[in-house]
């Protein structure tokens, strides 16, 4: 998955009434576990980067206070798919 494709399921997202995604729908099994994999390491990226940018610990939890946006826009899509991956009966790929 690319970046595009990325934004493309982050916008259909925000503007879609259903709980499913077409975009996820159309996607093969192994697609869709692909694609949960890039999310993923997407999603680690993103949080590094605002980790980097600005960050403080408060007790015991970090803040993050830098790239919010491109944060909740991985975990939006990070769980859109993991919601298809249940509703279809898809298992987790084991990730490295």
């Amino acid at each position: 998955m690319n970046l595009k494709v990325l934004e493309d399921l982050c916008d259909e997202l925000l503007r879609s009434d259903s709980e499913r995604s077409p975009t996820l729908s159309a996607m093969s099994d192994g697609d869709l576990e692909r694609v949960y994999v890039d999310v993923l390491h997407q999603f680690g990226l993103e949080l590094i980067c605002g980790v980097d940018a600005h960050s403080h610990w408060m007790s015991d939890s970090l803040v993050i206070s830098s790239n919010l946006g491109p944060i909740h826009g991985a975990e939006t899509a990070f769980y859109a798919i993991l919601c298809e991956m249940d509703r279809r009966g898809v298992d987790e790929p084991d990730v490295v």
